[in-house]
């Protein structure tokens, strides 16, 4: 898995080999089904469980167990001149580069709070549909902060994407403004975030930093952020709750369906990564967009969700215009790469 990008070398379309294709195909695979999974369970386990702090908390966990995992030496057998090797070279980072990063970790970790609270009070669905605002939020943040404009084409696609989500929000039967403000708001920490890591990976950060390792010390410092939020807003109230919870599905249930949804939100980040890092912009932007539909879909028919015609229409504008703007924001982005090449 190290450097994956690198190996596969299929941006642009064109393949290295049957192995790659076959590898690249199923990061894309793992990416769409473990994204379905993780929304059914993720709301299967907040109507039993009413604790979305202290469950995003639980989430990120596990994902560092599987960290851990990961970054702890095995014994090789004598397969290997050294005696004991992780399956992923673990990052070294200085004090200052760890501060650094814990400013991207900081908008990761509100906003995975709030992408959990959302659905705790809204559909699914509905979740989803205001998620797709983010790039919104993206180009305001880029154009107040780094002072970076994109194309008229790029803006003019988010025009549909604002109609649509007005037009689903205004025609939702089970709207929460709860869900929705917090929809918003992770929108906001996520953009923050996209931006931040950005500016942090146009430079070397630490040792053995690819992607994937810094996504998982983004994770780590994000559950030590989340960690006091969750006892100080839910403390008093998670031991009677969980009592409740178990009393009514068990312990081990409630334990598996945090398990599951744990392993499957970290696992379709890193599938995400290992697909998204191996194609051409374009084509991740079109195949986001059908992810996001699939969860849509999926959720709508597994939890029965009502939903109107108007609302329909607005949700498939406003997912329209979020394949525009990517495609629009990856051609200029092309566009300005063979300039500079000329």
């Amino acid at each position: 898995m190290q450097n994956m990008a690198s190996t596969l070398q299929l941006r642009g379309g064109q393949g290295n080999g049957c192995s790659e294709r076959a590898q690249v195909s199923l990061a894309f695979l793992g990416w769409y089904l473990m994204s379905i999974v993780y929304s059914l369970l993720n709301k299967d386990v907040l109507t039993l469980w009413q604790f979305p702090c202290t469950f995003s908390a639980v989430q990120l966990l596990v994902g560092i167990a599987w960290i851990g995992a990961m970054w702890t030496p095995l014994p090789t057998f004598g397969l290997h001149r050294r005696r004991y090797i992780p399956f992923r070279r673990p990052p070294h980072l200085s004090f200052h580069q760890l501060q650094q990063v814990s400013i991207v970790a900081l908008w990761l970790a509100v906003g995975h709070v709030m992408s959990t609270v959302a659905p705790a009070y809204g559909t699914v669905a509905f979740t989803n549909i205001v998620k797709t605002l983010e790039p919104l939020f993206t180009c305001v943040f880029s154009a107040m902060f780094f002072k970076e404009v994109f194309s008229f084409p790029v803006y003019l696609s988010l025009v549909p994407v604002v109609v649509g989500v007005a037009m689903a929000s205004a025609n939702e039967v089970s709207f929460s403004m709860i869900s929705l403000l917090s929809g918003l708001l992770s929108n906001v920490c996520f953009a923050m975030r996209a931006i931040s890591a950005k500016q942090l990976l146009s430079k070397p950060v630490g040792q053995n930093m690819d992607a994937k390792n810094l996504y998982a010390i983004l994770t780590i410092i994000a559950f030590v952020t989340i960690l006091p939020l969750a006892i100080i807003s839910e403390g008093k109230s998670i031991v009677p709750g969980t009592i409740r919870t178990c009393e009514q599905v068990g312990l081990p249930k409630l334990l598996r369906m945090l398990l599951l949804c744990g392993i499957s939100h970290y696992s379709y980040n890193e599938c995400a990564f290992l697909a998204l890092t191996s194609v051409h912009p374009v084509t991740h932007a079109v195949a986001n967009t059908i992810k996001r539909i699939a969860v849509i879909v999926v959720s709508v028919l597994y939890f029965r969700s009502p939903l109107t015609v108007t609302g329909a229409i607005g949700s498939g504008i406003a997912i329209a215009g979020v394949m525009l703007y990517s495609v629009a924001k990856a051609n200029t982005a092309h566009a300005s790469a063979n300039v500079t090449a000329i």
